[in-house]
């Protein structure tokens, strides 16, 4: 289901970088299909002897009662940085642009729109599945 999703949200982006009018939502949808992307990578992951068939019940049981403050997002970036290190500059990159393209200042030139696109075309060469 993952993977159908990361390939939703990178169709959704491509459609929309060619139009040139919502730059802000390029940069939006290269991040979540990046995310999508690892989170379907790293999963099932084995950790401490048992193993979590998702992002979302890893998180629940053992990073939620662990350390209260950590969010879904600061957790995936560790979990690339960990497991997929040749994909955890382009995810940082894309993570932060993001941050930054919806909640600071919609206003997002064509040049950051495009290093989105190519940031997720370079961290989709390192995954296998």
């Amino acid at each position: 289901m993952k993977k159908l999703h990361a390939i939703h949200n990178e169709e959704a982006c491509k459609f929309l970088l060619t139009s040139k009018k919502f730059n802000d939502w390029v940069v939006t949808t290269a991040f979540y299909s990046a995310l999508h992307f690892v989170q379907h990578e790293l999963f099932p992951l084995s950790f401490n002897g048992h193993e979590y068939n998702d992002f979302n019940v890893y998180f629940d049981k053992v990073l939620k009662n662990k350390n209260k403050k950590t969010s879904k997002h600061a957790a995936t970036i560790e979990l690339v940085k960990s497991n997929l290190p040749l994909c955890s500059s382009y995810y940082r990159w894309l993570h932060d642009a993001c941050m930054s393209s919806r909640y600071n200042n919609y206003k997002v030139s064509d040049t950051k729109a495009n290093s989105a696109n190519n940031n997720l075309i370079e961290l989709k060469k390192h995954l296998i599945k």
